[in-house]
């Protein structure tokens, strides 16, 4: 008797996250966090067991997120370390919540939801550089690169509902608008990989969509203003010079000059140097050309794990990395919806790593929603042949 009731609260639980993930990181922490208490109290009230989702993927994500820990304790300031090493360990949870035994149907719902608030936000933001005149939009909550790496995700999830309803005029308008807010936020790894992302998608989908998206593409750049094709053309007009090792310029902004002060940290602390601490050792290495006195991140994922949580964080991540793809690669079903599902969030998985060549994805707004959406697709793996709640 107590189960319906259950699964209605959490899944409007669920559907107030998706609806508010890309717009507010404040809305994101309360209604997920909400949902977590709501989980744990009912399981430990019914005395229901924890159907922790089985195979690599799952114990590969466990074993990822506790170099984060091994991260902050040996690194160079655990105290510090751990005001912020919190936010990735309980990532475990969203992923739990994520893994609940929900129908597919209810899937569709929640990633439908999300789409839906995320052509919202990208309303608000061309509203913002139309009329506010705001070069580089971003969303009523966290920075434009962050906006522009969720507006990836939401564009390629919205491929998969075009796939399956193709006449569906508002899957179109939502298509639009998500694309034309994801090219004001000027996010270059962001576009980047969507166009990965977007190229397997169509590969897997329909081959017509390459030669069109990749017109569409073309056609795009000659009709953009002369800001806007200058930044498309520094993706691939990059022109850096070395000298002993080190980088005496670059066209490409200050990532090269990051990118080698994070190896060289990296090279003096092969244990990692924990989360939350690269501002106090970044000026110690920051190149004589770079910049920028300080850095947050080190704008790439596999420096930036590497450099926090050592070598042994970077091997679970390559690991982590395997896992997924052959689960996804793998997994079976007779629903071909259920398997276009999948494939969409392999190509999503895909551009969000080739987004982070370029950027640190692993920020807490987007890491809520990445971990929410992999407990999804945990949970069409799972309950692939199980009982699903309807």
């Amino acid at each position: 008797m107590t189960q319906p009731i259950y699964s209605r609260v959490l899944f409007s639980i669920l559907f107030a996250f998706a609806a508010t993930a890309v717009a507010s990181i404040a809305c994101q922490n309360i209604f997920i966090w909400s949902a977590v208490a709501f989980f744990l109290s009912f399981q430990f009230k019914n005395k229901e067991p924890f159907d922790w989702p089985r195979g690599p993927f799952p114990l590969a994500t466990l074993l990822f997120l506790l170099t984060f820990l091994i991260g902050a304790l040996v690194g160079i300031n655990p105290d510090n370390s751990f005001n912020t090493v919190h936010k990735y360990l309980t990532l475990f949870l969203l992923f739990l919540v994520g893994a609940m035994p929900l129908a597919f149907k209810k899937i569709k719902t929640l990633l439908l939801t999300l789409n839906y608030g995320a052509a919202f936000c990208a309303i608000h933001g061309i509203w913002k550089h139309f009329w506010l005149h705001q070069d580089r939009i971003d969303s009523f909550s966290g920075d434009k690169m962050v906006f522009g790496g969720m507006l990836m995700v939401c564009l390629l999830i919205q491929g998969y509902f075009l796939k399956n309803e193709p006449r569906y005029w508002l899957h179109w308008f939502f298509f639009g608008i998500l694309g034309f807010g994801l090219l004001l936020t000027e996010t270059r790894g962001a576009w980047l990989g969507f166009g990965f992302g977007f190229a397997i998608l169509g590969w897997k989908f329909n081959r017509k969509w390459l030669l069109s998206g990749l017109a569409a593409a073309i056609l795009l750049f000659f009709l953009l203003p002369a800001n806007f094709q200058e930044r498309v053309k520094s993706i691939w007009t990059i022109n850096i010079s070395f000298s002993n090792g080190t980088v005496q310029s670059s066209n490409y902004h200050e990532r090269p000059y990051i990118w080698l002060a994070g190896w060289n940290i990296i090279k003096d602390h092969p244990f990692g140097i924990g989360q939350g601490n690269l501002g106090e050792l970044y000026p110690k290495y920051k190149l004589p050309a770079a910049t920028e006195p300080n850095v947050p991140h080190l704008h790439n994922n596999f420096l930036q794990i590497t450099a926090q949580n050592g070598w042994l964080g970077l091997t679970s991540y390559l690991l982590w990395i395997v896992a997924f793809f052959i689960t996804a690669f793998r997994w079976k079903t007779e629903n071909p919806e259920g398997q276009d599902l999948n494939w969409t969030f392999l190509c999503v998985f895909s551009g969000i790593l080739v987004w982070g060549l370029t950027e640190y994805t692993f920020s807490h707004q987007f890491m809520n929603l990445q971990f929410f959406l992999l407990g999804l697709l945990a949970s069409l793996w799972k309950n692939n042949n199980e009982k699903s709640v309807g």
